[in-house]
């Protein structure tokens, strides 16, 4: 009955307001009829009726407190998505090879277990960003320097919020085949993956005026190929490289020949059009509690659950 009625024209002013409500607490106040009267541009009994649909089934209560205004009794923020105009939510981020990816992973869900909320893992920070854009997605992670890129590209999305240092990951480190080697040399074949915006930058800023072969594989592939000799050097995430025990490989840091500010920080993109996913991802995921949640993870305090 609840779909049925959702379906209808009425329908759509219901999940306008539903997810209007989904910003707001117990206790907190409600705007007066007029203004959702001029936000939407209905009338009030369009108003009053999407309010009823909303109070019949249980989505909230609201209690009068006279010239005071109205104010949140109960809130269900699961019913509420269900009578919204977006019933489900839907993330992505990196697929989780590392733990501090299971964490993030595992924060996220801990955060949004009001809601129906789904997470897609997608190799390339270009790729989910695009599909946020394509409106496939609600909002993607990525690292800072991945996001900023895009943004210069004019694409329409913004930062939501940033989780600080080494929650996307702790380094960038070059792994070569050759142990003996420190660097990247002329004649060398060098992963490059076209589809990760920090990948091919650091890539890019370490073999700048050197004459070196590019091959075209995915980040992960990285350790794999150069154990089979199919390429001599390539970037990759230092916490895989310490988890898989990969330590035995030549690991050259890179921190001080290119500048790595903004890719161990992870965030979340929106499409800068989208103000009300905006609010209610802010009032739902608190930076503080992810960091927590992926340290307990990481240190194995924590059960990984994603």
């Amino acid at each position: 009955m609840m779909k049925e009625k959702l379906y209808q024209k009425s329908g759509f002013i219901i999940g306008l307001l539903a997810q209007e409500l989904m910003e707001k607490d117990v206790g907190d106040r409600i705007l007066p009829i007029s203004e959702y009267i001029d936000k939407f541009q209905v009338s009030r009994g369009t108003i009053q009726n999407a309010f009823a649909f909303l109070k019949k089934n249980k989505a909230i209560s609201l209690r009068s407190r006279g010239h005071l205004g109205t104010y949140v009794d109960n809130i269900d923020y699961l019913l509420l998505q269900q009578c919204s105009i977006k019933d489900s939510l839907l993330g992505s981020m990196p697929l989780p090879y590392s733990a501090l990816y299971e964490g993030f992973a595992t924060a996220l869900y801990h955060e949004l277990s009001s809601f129906h909320f789904n997470m897609a893992y997608i190799r390339g920070a270009e790729t989910r960003i695009r599909l946020v854009v394509q409106g496939a997605y609600d909002f993607a992670v990525c690292s800072e320097y991945a996001a900023r890129h895009a943004i210069e590209k004019r694409e329409p999305i913004k930062i939501l919020m940033n989780f600080g240092d080494q929650t996307y990951l702790s380094r960038h480190v070059l792994v070569l085949k050759d142990e003996n080697a420190h660097d990247i040399q002329d004649g060398m074949r060098v992963a490059y993956d076209s589809n990760s915006y920090d990948q091919k930058n650091i890539t890019m800023q370490l073999t700048k005026g050197k004459n070196i072969q590019l091959v075209e594989m995915r980040s992960n592939q990285t350790i794999l190929a150069i154990s089979k000799s199919e390429i001599d050097a390539g970037i990759w995430n230092y916490d895989e490289v310490v988890e898989q025990g990969y330590q035995n490989l030549n690991i050259v840091e890179i921190d001080d020949k290119v500048n790595t500010e903004f890719f161990s920080k992870a965030v979340i993109v929106i499409s800068n059009k989208e103000k009300a996913l905006e609010n209610m991802l802010m009032k739902f995921i608190s930076p503080e509690r992810v960091r927590q949640i992926q340290s307990d993870v990481k240190t194995g305090k924590l059960i990984p659950s994603y």
